[in-house]
C-alpha cells in the first residue's frame, strides 16, 4: 500500500511535475502532524502536567516519571523517525521544484515552495534538536546508504536555523500565493497563511523566534519576533489564539487528533493548587480554561487525580473541539511571552514587564505583578506564566525547566521517587543501524 502522506519518491525524483510536487508539497503537513498528539503527551508527562494512566501500559509511568525511558519502547521512538521522513521528503521534493519545467511554475511559485519545504524542514528538526541530545544533521538521500552520524544538540539546533532563514529568503521572493492549498490549521485559526511573501514568512519567523529562545539567543530573538505575526492590540481570548495548528478530523481514514478522548488521561493536581487567584477568588483563567475539575477520581500508580484537560476535548482553540480539534504549532500567546524574555535579558525590563503583565492580565486575569527584583525572579515569575499560558500543548514546561536548570525540581516531586527526565534517547533502531549500544553519542 502506498504511503499517502509521503507519496511519489520515485516519480518526484524521475519525472516530476506540478501536479505531483503540489500533492508532496501538502503530503509534508500530513507527515508532520504524526507526532504531535504523542509529542504533547509524552512531553506533558515528563514535564509534570499530564498523567496516561492506562491499567495496561505501566510504561506511561515507570518510564516517564519514576524510571527511565527504553530506547526501544514506544516512547523512545516517537518524534524522531516520523520528523526525519518528513525532512527526507522535504530533501526530495527540493530536488523535484528545480526539475520541473518552468511552463508549469513562474519563479515565484517555484520560490514559494521552496521557502514552505524549507519552513517545514526547519520545523522537524527544531522539534529533534527540542527533544533530544544528538540528532542526524545531513539526511541521506538513498535509504540503502549508510546511516549518517549522528550530531550533538547545537548542530541540530544549527540546521534548523539555517533552513528557516533559507526559507524566509525563498518565501520573500514567493509571490502573494501557494499553488496547493493548506488545510483550515494554517488558515482559518485567526492567520492566513496562504501568501508565503508575507504571513506564511511571519510563521516561519515565529518559528525561528522559539528556537532563538530555546538557545537564549535574545538578540536574534527580537528580530525574529519583529517580523513575526506577533501582536499585543487585543487582549482578547481569539488574539491571543491567532497563529498556526496542526489540522485533525474525525473523518474516516484521516488522523484524528488523539488527546481528545480525555480518559485515562489526567492533569497534574498541582496545576490547581498552584494555580494564582484572580480577584473574585477563583484560579487562573486559563487553568479554568483548560482543565475540567468535575471529573471522577483515577487512583492508580500511585497517582490520584480528578482532573482533565478539555481544549481538545469540549473547549478546543478554535472549532467544535474532540476529534477535529487542532493542536497549536505556534501562537500569539507564546510569542508575547517570548519577546518578554528576550527584552528581559537584552536590557529593556519595562518592556519585558509590560509583556509579562500583558499576559498575565489578559489571559490569565490576575493582578498585574511589580518589577521582579533580579533575574531569579524575572525568571520565576516568567516560567509561571508560561506554564499556565502554554499548557499542555507541546512540551513547554519541561523546555523551560530543562533551559533554566530547574529540571532538579522535578526530582521526587509531587511524590517521592519521581525522577526528572532531561531528554529522550535516540531510538534503539537508530544506534542498531550505527553498530548498537556505545556505537555512537546517544547510543
Amino acid at each position: 500500500m502506498p504511503d499517502y502522506n509521503r507519496a511519489g519518491f520515485s516519480d518526484l525524483q524521475t519525472s516530476p511535475n506540478r501536479t505531483l510536487v503540489d500533492a508532496a508539497a501538502a503530503g509534508m503537513l500530513a507527515s508532520a502532524r504524526i507526532d504531535p498528539a504523542t509529542r504533547v503527551r509524552l512531553t506533558g508527562i515528563v514535564g509534570r502536567e499530564a498523567y496516561y494512566l492506562d491499567p495496561n501500559e505501566g510504561r506511561y509511568v515507570t518510564e516517564l516519571v519514576t524510571g527511565a525511558i527504553d530506547p526501544s519502547s514506544f516512547a523512545g521512538n516517537h518524534n524522531f523517525l516520523n520528523p526525519y521522513g518528513t525532512i527526507a521528503q522535504g530533501n526530495v521534493l527540493l530536488t523535484a521544484i528545480d526539475k520541473v519545467a518552468a511552463t508549469e511554475y513562474t519563479d515565484a511559485q517555484k520560490e514559494g515552495l521552496r521557502g514552505f519545504v524549507k519552513t517545514v524542514m526547519g520545523s522537524e528538526y527544531l522539534v529533534i534538536a527540542m527533544m533530544h541530545q544528538y540528532g542526524v544533521v545531513d539526511v541521506n538521500a538513498d535509504p540503502l546508504a549508510e546511516p549518517s552520524p549522528l550530531k550533538p544538540q547545537a548542530e541540530v539546533y544549527a540546521k534548523a536555523r539555517q533552513l528557516l532563514d533559507e526559507g524566509a529568503a525563498h518565501l520573500a521572493k514567493g509571490g502573494s500565493t501557494f499553488t496547493f492549498k493548506l488545510p483550515s490549521g494554517l488558515t482559518g485559526s485567526g492567520l492566513n497563511l496562504s501568501n508565503p511573501s508575507t504571513t506564511f514568512r511571519q510563521f516561519n519567523r515565529a518559528l525561528r523566534a522559539r528556537l532563538d529562545i530555546l538557545t537564549k539567543n535574545y538578540t536574534a530573538a527580537l528580530t525574529s519576533l519583529n517580523e513575526s505575526f506577533i501582536s499585543t492590540s487585543s487582549g482578547a481570548r481569539a488574539e491571543f489564539n491567532r497563529g498556526a495548528y496542526y489540522t485533525f478530523s474525525a473523518a474516516s481514514g484521516d488522523r484524528a487528533n488523539g488527546l481528545a478522548t480525555g480518559s485515562p488521561e489526567v492533569a497534574e493536581p498541582t496545576l490547581r493548587t498552584d494555580a494564582q487567584l484572580k480577584a473574585n477568588g477563583t484560579r487562573d483563567e486559563r487553568f479554568l480554561l483548560k482543565v475540567d475539575t468535575t471529573g471522577s477520581t483515577i487512583n492508580r500508580y500511585n497517582i490520584v487525580s480528578s482532573l482533565r484537560f478539555k481544549h481538545y476535548r469540549t473547549a478546543p482553540f478554535f472549532g467544535s473541539g474532540g476529534a477535529a480539534s487542532p493542536i497549536p504549532w505556534v501562537r500569539n500567546e507564546e510569542l508575547i511571552l517570548s519577546r518578554a524574555e528576550a527584552r528581559w535579558f537584552t536590557g529593556d525590563k519595562p518592556g519585558a514587564l509590560a509583556d509579562l503583565n500583558f499576559v498575565r492580565t489578559n489571559s490569565g486575569g490576575l493582578a498585574a505583578i511589580a518589577m521582579p527584583a533580579n533575574d531569579d525572579a524575572f525568571i520565576t515569575a516568567l516560567l509561571y506564566e508560561r506554564r499556565y499560558s502554554l499548557m499542555y500543548e507541546g512540551g513547554h514546561r519541561w523546555m523551560d525547566l530543562r533551559r533554566f536548570n530547574r529540571l532538579g525540581t522535578l526530582v521526587n516531586y509531587p511524590r517521592p521517587g519521581d525522577k526528572s527526565i532531561e531528554f529522550f534517547p535516540i531510538p534503539f533502531v537508530e544506534c542498531l543501524a550505527r553498530g548498537g549500544p556505545g556505537s555512537a553519542p546517544g547510543c
